[in-house]
């Protein structure tokens, strides 16, 4: 579950171990996960200073209603929903290598995060035009999810934008880390 990768992400950086400013960068379900560890990381008296999701869905707008049992199935769902190439998914050696990873699907699909939770960090909020699933309508709700600043970028691109979008990613990253770390 979400909560569980929260907790182990909790165990091994702790709040109360962390000296100097934090941010956190999620891409899809790690985004979710981002966001539990900061939330707990503000509860333990920690805030952190910027939380960036990436192609994820605000809590409560994810969209996964249905989630295939059988591996076939779930491979040809997140060709479906991602527009990963379905050939590579069809290959049996990287199929079994991302299946583990897929399977988090279903802890997205589970995930239930409390209407009222919210960070006191800015939540920056990237996604790609042609994700079917993170789309900027279920992004935009993130800023639900701070009582500070909200921004979200569109970029060109499916689920993995950030794979053909990783320099401007990055800089436009590193942009918002100065401005809210310097001080």
């Amino acid at each position: 579950s979400i909560e569980t990768l929260a907790d182990g992400v909790c165990q091994k950086l702790s709040p109360s171990l962390s000296d100097g400013e934090i941010a956190f960068f999620g891409h899809s379900m790690g985004a979710l996960v981002a966001f539990e560890v900061a939330h707990r990381f503000e509860a333990g008296g920690r805030p952190i200073a910027a939380l960036f999701v990436s192609a994820c869905a605000a809590p409560g707008r994810i969209g996964y209603e249905y989630i295939p049992e059988s591996d076939r199935g779930l491979l040809k769902a997140v060709s479906e929903m991602t527009g990963a190439n379905p050939e590579f998914l069809e290959n049996e050696e990287f199929a079994a290598k991302i299946l583990p990873t897929l399977r988090g699907l279903r802890a997205i699909a589970n995930y239930e995060c409390p209407a009222d939770a919210t960070v006191s960090c800015p939540i920056y909020a990237f996604v790609g035009d042609d994700d079917d699933v993170a789309t900027y309508e279920r992004v935009v709700p993130w800023s639900q999810r701070t009582t500070s600043e909200f921004t979200a970028r569109v970029f060109p691109g499916h689920h993995f934008y950030l794979n053909d979008q990783l320099p401007e990613l990055v800089s436009d990253i590193e942009g918002k880390i100065s401005s809210c770390c310097k001080g």
